[in-house]
């Protein structure tokens, strides 16, 4: 990414993952302020998933917010839908050569529904809807413990959706470690390069680590993978 590359048939798709509170939201905006100062603002885009404008995505943003009960099957099926939903935009997209930075993905959808403990959502039941994405060229772990004391004041309104609650958070913490696991140890859920940062780190340290992992990293005339 240090330079264009004639040779890069696409743009890269990166995928920002972590607890709430986690800094995603923030790293994601900065790292497109990078992207776009060095290569051009219409080359990238920052997208939010799920995506809470389409009808499905208000359908999750009620369920999220507490205004109605869904089985917990048929809300991780929704998000998976939502995903789908986004699927031509983020492949035309990635075609035309922008990089396209996620904020949340697959691996969110995964991890907080195995965190529920349900039994008959096995791993691969939850796997199994989102298999046909784009994957990945790089996934990067904003790794924090909800217990930080820096998250307590992170967000004003933490707190306010169902899923906002530290001990759950600290499921779900352990379930993203199993999905995708480091580059000594793959993941059950492939996810192109996985860059796990301490996100308890000051705001520009963390920023300055994700810079640095992801500057030099060059997919050449690499098609692009889908999720197996």
């Amino acid at each position: 990414m240090t330079a264009e590359n004639p040779k890069r048939s696409r743009g890269l798709l990166v995928v920002f993952e972590g607890l709430d509170r986690a800094g995603k939201t923030t790293q994601c905006q900065l790292l497109y302020e990078k992207l776009a100062k060095r290569f051009g603002a219409g080359r990238v885009r920052v997208q939010k998933v799920p995506d809470r404008s389409t009808q499905i995505g208000q359908a999750i943003n009620a369920y999220l917010v507490s205004q109605t009960h869904l089985p917990d099957q048929a809300i991780h099926l929704l998000f998976s839908a939502n995903r789908w939903e986004l699927r031509e935009s983020i492949l035309s997209s990635l075609a035309a050569g922008q990089t396209v930075i996620l904020d949340r993905y697959v691996p969110s959808g995964v991890a907080y529904s195995l965190a529920k403990g349900i039994p008959d959502m096995s791993l691969e039941w939850c796997l199994a809807p989102d298999r046909g994405l784009p994957q990945p060229d790089v996934t990067i772990f904003l790794d924090v413990d909800p217990e930080n004391a820096k998250l307590q004041t992170a967000r004003a309104d933490f707190g306010r959706e169902r899923y906002e609650v530290s001990e759950f958070q600290a499921k779900v913490r352990e379930s993203f470690k199993t999905i995708l696991g480091d580059d000594a140890n793959p993941g059950a859920l492939p996810m192109g390069k996985v860059i796990t940062i301490d996100a308890s780190q000051k705001l520009d340290t963390v920023a300055t680590c994700i810079w640095d992992a992801i500057k030099d990293l060059d997919i050449g005339d690499k098609k692009m993978e889908i999720i197996q």
